[in-house]
């Protein structure tokens, strides 16, 4: 049940991402820099859900990766201020490096291929 909630965030937050993109295309009202801030934050909070989710199913590597995803998105927003020039370009790279990585996961997860190991207890 878990890593269905977890496939549809993912399938909302890539949907998130499209819509936003498209509404600065086709808006005039909205800027580039202000939608990607928003779809940050946004990222930020269906991340974190994820990770909530399914963060004992999936492999420590998957954790480690999510934590550096969620602490990129939100160094991105410094980024805003101190570098506007790479603002954009390194958010669309963080954004389709995360997509990316979540469509692999989902396929491996589905074969069946990518699981917690089993942890040595303490006696």
């Amino acid at each position: 049940m878990r890593e269905r909630l977890n496939t549809s965030a993912q399938a909302a937050s890539l949907i998130l991402v499209a819509a936003g993109l498209a509404w600065v295309v086709w808006s005039n009202d909205t800027t580039m820099k202000s939608m990607l801030t928003y779809l940050i934050v946004s990222m930020v909070v269906i991340e974190s859900l994820s990770l909530y989710l399914i963060g004992r199913v999936y492999p420590e590597s998957h954790t480690s990766f999510k934590v550096g995803i969620i602490a990129t998105l939100l160094i991105l927003l410094g980024i805003k201020t101190m570098l506007p020039d790479l603002f954009i370009p390194l958010t669309i790279t963080v954004f389709a490096v995360n997509f990316l990585y979540n469509f692999y996961t989902n396929n491996k997860r589905r074969q069946g291929a990518f699981k917690r190991k089993a942890g040595k207890k303490f006696r």
